[in-house]
């Protein structure tokens, strides 16, 4: 294939499928389903295929955005967050993850034959499909605006779990090949022990090697190089994990979940982001193009069995399971629809267990047919559980009380850790205000963990790093680092994007007030040269006797017409919006000479 007709693709399969993620949208369908629908039409099984080769190409570089998605979760999964769901996380999640394992196993001994199923397949086959896709119901939720709500509880509960979950069923699978090669239950001491020294270094490298290193890219280079630097990192892990049989999924986990309490995670999540994106877009297009429409009509009879059945089993677990955990009828039959389709983790579980001789080459393509088509149907579920469940929303709720879940409503974003940002920062823990501040200095973050003060490091700049830390759920966001390029990207994407989120800016000069207003719109600028000018001002009348109802009367009319004579004043003078923002001209240090 040359140049001219790869480009010539690139530009259909693009054109395809932002028209495809529109109508799907406006169906209620997900992304996914238009990614999937796009890859079936283009693909080398579709009636004009436009490509009919580098398929399997494509669905490697797609792995890798799967990869990150996995590293996505792994930055998710906060300490303080586990703790405070921990009897949904460590009960709920514990309880639906066996039970769901449990009863698909038992269903493949039964409708394959316990005599034709190795136990080490069914386990690796059933761990993967227990496991429940959070692209599909979070979106949903989201939308709703019901992520507090008792279902959107139990749904995170379960998310959370099953991330911890990756790690182990990840490692687990070459050490069951090797004990299902042998035909008994042992286990290979050399493999092993190459897997725990895979996981012992990935831990170095995500624990110690890593962070430092995105200490010295902040302090060279700042956000913009944390992409390159992250990636490089989630990359070498996959390698090494590759290198002893293990998917590259498991070591982007540890990478995630490793960095996930660190400062640095928020603008790690948004400089990963978009390459996320993209090469996870680039996946489930290669997956629909893998998908042959004639093969799924000669697996008619297996999807028609395996399909419907494995989700009924996983809807089934999960209501009588959120029942027995307090959750009253309606929650618990959207619990139910929302967490049936399969994750998208089970792509690698299944190919790993493929790749491992655990499952052979049939097994394998109805196992993917059935995770792609359960993508395309659940949305269609969850859409008739919603309507369902509209009956029941005055049935008499369970009496349980849930445990609290950490939310974002009422947290302020403080934008700049200078000694403004400082002062509010001081100010918001007396108060017990809820707060999050970003800096780029990572000195000024350095100080701020010895104040214990909530700082991380980010580009507030950055439109996938605002999008990332759910912005729009902001209290206020106060902007302290002045009027400069971040101020200004971070207002005007706030005021399209999330214009319900209340902003208040600190500049130091009127001139800065009034360039500020004129970028982005007269928001809540403050200009804090002004008020400190006239405090001191008035002291020194006091100093001089001056009446204090003179004083009032002088410092009144400075202040009038939105300091009309003071912005005069600083209009009257050169160059003086350029003087504004020069920092000052350090004066020569004076010298004394000893006579």
């Amino acid at each position: 294939m040359d140049i001219n007709y790869l480009m010539f693709a690139a530009a259909v399969i693009m054109g395809a499928t932002a028209v495809a993620v529109g109508v799907a949208k406006k169906l209620e369908l997900g992304a996914i389903v238009a990614l999937l629908v796009v890859g079936m039409a283009l693909g080398p099984h579709s009636p004009m295929p436009l490509l009919t080769g580098h398929v399997e190409e494509m669905q490697a570089i797609g792995e890798i955005g799967v990869a990150l998605l996995v590293f996505a979760v792994g930055l998710e999964l906060q300490p303080t967050q586990v703790w405070s769901m921990r009897r949904l996380v460590f009960g709920l999640g514990v309880a639906q993850y066996v039970l769901t394992t449990a009863a698909i196993v038992a269903f493949l001994g039964l409708s394959i034959g316990i005599a034709h199923v190795h136990w080490q397949s069914a386990l690796v086959v059933s761990l993967g499909l227990a496991m429940s896709s959070a692209a599909i119901p979070f979106p949903i939720l989201q939308s709703r605006g019901e992520t507090v709500a008792p279902q959107g509880r139990a749904v995170v509960a379960i998310d959370i779990f099953q991330g911890f979950m990756v790690v182990p069923v990840l490692a687990l699978i070459p050490i069951l090949a090797t004990g299902s090669a042998q035909g008994g239950f042992s286990v290979d001491l050399r493999k092993t022990l190459e897997v725990l020294a895979a996981v012992a270094g990935v831990y170095v490298l995500g624990r110690y090697l890593l962070p430092r290193a995105l200490t010295l890219t902040a302090q060279s280079l700042g956000p913009s190089g944390f992409a390159v630097t992250v990636l490089a990192a989630v990359f070498f892990a996959g390698w090494w994990m590759e290198s002893v049989g293990i998917s590259m999924a498991l070591g982007a986990f540890m990478i995630g979940i490793l960095l996930s309490t660190s400062i640095y995670a928020d603008q790690v999540k948004a400089a990963v982001s978009p390459a996320k994106q993209l090469l996870l877009a680039i996946f489930f297009i290669a997956i629909g193009m893998a998908i042959d429409l004639r093969q799924l009509l000669d697996f008619r009879g297996d999807l028609l069995l395996y399909l419907p059945a494995l989700l009924l089993i996983k809807f089934v677990v999960l209501f009588f399971l959120a029942r027995a955990f307090g959750l009253g009828l309606r929650p618990a039959l959207l619990t139910g629809f929302l967490m049936a389709p399969f994750d998208e983790i089970a792509y690698v579980i299944m190919a790993s267990a493929n790749a491992n001789g655990l499952i052979n080459a049939r097994q394998y393509a109805v196992g993917l047919s059935v995770i792609s088509l359960s993508f395309v149907v659940s949305p269609l579920l969850i859409n008739l559980g919603y309507k369902l469940s509209d009956r029941l929303k005055h049935a008499r709720p369970a009496t349980v009380q849930q445990q609290p879940v950490v939310v974002t409503e009422a947290t302020v974003v403080v934008a700049g850790y200078g000694y403004i940002g400082r002062t509010i920062c001081t100010m918001l823990e007396q108060l017990r205000i809820p707060y999050t501040a970003f800096e780029l200095d990572p000195d000024w973050i350095a100080m701020a963990q010895k104040w214990k003060h909530n700082v991380r490091y980010g580009d507030v700049g950055d439109p996938d790093l605002l999008r990332s830390i759910a912005v729009g759920r902001a209290r206020l966001v106060i902007a302290t680092n002045g009027a400069n390029d971040t101020t200004e990207r971070m207002i005007d994407h706030l005021r399209q994007f999330y214009p319900r989120v209340p902003i208040v800016t600190a500049v130091p000069y009127l001139a800065d007030r009034e360039r500020l207003r004129k970028a982005v719109g007269k928001n809540e600028v403050f200009a804090l040269a002004p008020e400190g000018a006239l405090s001191f001002a008035r002291h020194i009348l006091d100093l001089l006797g001056v009446a204090p109802i003179q004083s009032d009367a002088i410092i009144g009319s400075l202040k009038a017409n939105d300091y009309a004579r003071l912005q005069t004043i600083r209009a009257s003078e050169p160059d003086a919006a350029e003087a504004a923002q020069s920092p000052p001209v350090r004066p020569a240090p004076i010298t004394t000479s000893k006579s």
